[in-house]
């Protein structure tokens, strides 16, 4: 094992231990060993105190096995100590990747694999949906559906439970992107933070790049949050795929690095499962607002407005010679009176039919109140209850029309 600093610096410490896999999401490694330089060792572990919030500053981890492979094991900020035997480093690190060489293919691609509870609606719907014969694996179901002009391949391992998603290399779907996508829409669909626990991405060499990653355990209390949540949940799998479809085409059409602004808004909503009711209120009615503002973005104008007429009040405004901190708060209201509102918007949606009106009056009940230091009862009660439902329900609605909009 060898601990790095920066780039073109040299190593921190070496010498010889072992990584473990405590769980699903935490790695630990324990190194004997001696720093290379005891000076430079203790300068680096300086400037990661001084200046934590620059990432370049914590250390790397890299090693190599019995059988002479190099791993990488990722970002790590180590505890140390000395004794008789030499240094103990210990800690946690991002996880485990190296490169292993295949037969050349001429073909690259991504594959990032899942680990699915056998507790959860998913394994079962999954064992259901993904129903064709992989010819190279008895054991393992196939389905393959396209997004954007790229054929995207599930397969479904009974036996491991365990969910595959790949495709090759394109222009829409690059590899060292998809990786990452193929898990966002499942977070959205499934309510969970779902993570591949392992990723390959192929090149046309034949060689890959594994990774093995933190993969969060599911959890009950975030259930409810699932976008895949109807009563026929277990049956409709052209349904489930059009949706799987929709939500990555949108991603992969945004084709940023960082998760999608849906993705997000449903990971800080899962999270805060584990909140308290005012939280869950609060990350609800603020993520209803983000996508709505991402269907009708901000600036929109409304269809009766009347940009002549606006003017013409402007230019009155701007003739009255009193207070200017009045006079500048009229000329903004004038300004936005004709520009579609959040809350105008989620109407105008609801009556084309994504949402319904009493979900967003619930909205408008809340949102304004939550956001303005007012709690909620922490106590359950049949008309909360009907606000959570209702929010919940308006949220899914919104994200159903994004991913319908994205493949229309």
């Amino acid at each position: 094992m060898v601990l790095l600093a920066r780039d073109f610096e040299p190593p921190l410490a070496e010498g010889e231990g072992q990584l473990e896999f405590v769980s699903e999401h935490e790695f630990c490694y324990r190194m004997t060993g001696h720093p290379v330089e005891l000076a430079h060792m203790f300068r680096a572990i300086n400037r990661l105190q001084t200046d934590r919030y620059d990432g370049l500053n914590r250390f790397r981890l890299v090693m190599t096995d019995e059988d002479g492979r190099e791993w990488s094991g990722g970002w790590t900020i180590p505890e140390f100590r000395s004794g008789e035997d030499g240094w103990v480093f210990s800690g946690t690190c991002d996880g485990l990747s190296t490169f292993v060489k295949g037969p050349a293919t001429g073909e690259s691609g991504a594959e990032a694999r899942f680990l699915i509870p056998r507790s959860h609606d998913a394994s079962i719907f999954l064992r259901r949906f993904v129903r064709g014969q992989d010819e190279a694996d008895s054991s393992c179901a196939v389905r393959i559906i396209d997004v954007l002009g790229t054929p995207v391949r599930f397969a479904f391992d009974s036996e491991a439970n365990l969910l595959s998603i790949s495709a090759v290399h394109s222009p829409a779907m690059p590899a060292h992107m998809a990786e990452n996508w193929f898990g966002e829409p499942l977070r959205i669909l499934f309510g969970q933070l779902v993570y591949p626990r392992l990723v390959e991405r192929r090149l046309p060499d034949g060689c890959s790049f594994l990774s093995v990653r933190q993969s969060p355990a599911w959890t009950v209390d975030s259930a409810w949050t699932a976008l895949w949540i109807d009563d026929d949940r277990l049956t409709n799998d052209v349904d489930f795929f059009d949706l799987y479809a929709g939500l990555l085409t949108m991603i992969a059409r945004d084709g940023g690095w960082e998760g999608h602004s849906v993705t997000k808004f449903y990971e800080e909503v899962i999270q805060s499962a584990d909140g308290s009711r005012w939280v869950m209120v609060l990350t609800l009615a603020s993520s209803i607002e983000g996508v709505a503002r991402l269907l009708v973005p901000r600036g929109t104008p409304r269809t009766d407005a009347d940009q002549a007429a606006i003017d013409s009040l402007l230019a009155h405004i701007d003739l009255w010679s009193g207070a200017k901190r009045l006079k500048d708060a009229a000329e903004n209201a004038v300004r936005g009176a004709d520009l579609i509102s959040t809350p105008r918007a989620l109407l105008t949606l609801a009556d084309g039919g994504v949402g319904t009106r009493p979900q967003v009056a619930s909205w408008k009940k809340v949102r304004n109140s939550v956001m303005h230091g007012e709690l909620v009862s922490p106590y359950s009660s049949e008309e909360d209850d009907q606000i959570f439902f209702e929010l919940a329900d308006l949220l899914r609605a919104l994200t159903r029309e994004a991913a319908r909009r994205a493949i229309a």
